[in-house]
């Protein structure tokens, strides 16, 4: 994951604060999150989806 990429998830997410306080715990986190992110369950109905997967939320 690039540093581009992580700093978009961390502002998405809204973890702008905690990621400056523990940089080491946020990219460990979504490190974990890449290993298992095929194993995450998705819907097939796009009804109980809150946003389309490949839209990132905007503020």
């Amino acid at each position: 994951m690039t540093d581009e990429e992580i700093a978009a998830l961390v502002k998405a997410a809204g973890l702008e604060d905690t990621a400056a306080r523990y940089p080491a715990d946020v990219r460990a986190a979504l490190a974990q999150l890449a290993r298992h992110k095929g194993q995450l369950p998705r819907s097939s109905d796009p009804t109980l989806e809150p946003t389309p997967a490949y839209v990132a939320p905007r503020p």
